[in-house]
C-alpha cells in the first residue's frame, strides 16, 4: 500500500481531527458531493471537529489504494457506527506536495449514507446537526 494510504488508515480507524489534518498541506482543498470546497488545514480542522463532534463513531476501513508520489486513489468504507455492518464505500483521490495532500476529491453515493444513517435511530440527531450546520 501506498505510504500516505498507511497514514490515512490508521488516522481513520481512530479519527481525531488533529489526526485527519496531520495529512494535509496548510493550503489544502478539500472537495465532496453537494458541499461547497473547504480550503486551508484550520478550515479543514473546524469541518471534522464538527463531523466527528455530530458521529463520534465514524471511523474507517480501508480496501486497497493505488498511486504515486503526486496521486493517490483510495478505497475505503466509511463507518459511522463501531459495532454495526453498516458501511459506506467511497474513493478519495488526493494530489500530493511533499508527501501531504494539497487537494483532496471524495467520491461516494450519498444515499448510501443516508440509508446507513436511517437504519439507526441513534445516528438521526448527529447526521441532522452535521447537515443542517450545527
Amino acid at each position: 500500500m501506498h505510504e500516505f494510504a498507511e497514514r490515512f488508515a490508521e488516522a481513520w480507524a481512530r479519527p481525531t481531527p488533529e489526526g485527519l489534518v496531520a495529512l494535509l498541506c496548510e493550503d489544502v482543498v478539500l472537495r465532496q458531493p453537494h458541499l461547497p470546497a473547504i480550503r486551508g488545514r484550520d478550515a479543514a480542522r473546524h469541518e471534522l471537529s464538527r463531523l466527528l463532534r455530530c458521529l463520534p463513531e465514524l471511523h474507517g476501513e480501508i480496501d486497497r489504494a493505488s498511486g504515486d508520489d503526486q496521486t493517490v486513489f483510495i478505497e475505503w468504507r466509511m463507518k459511522p457506527l463501531r459495532n454495526a455492518r453498516t458501511a459506506i464505500p467511497a474513493v478519495d483521490r488526493f494530489l500530493l506536495r511533499d508527501g501531504l495532500g494539497s487537494e483532496r476529491t471524495v467520491y461516494f453515493d450519498q444515499l448510501a449514507m443516508l440509508r446507513s444513517v436511517l437504519r439507526h435511530a441513534r445516528l438521526w440527531p448527529g447526521f441532522l446537526r452535521y447537515r443542517l450546520g450545527r
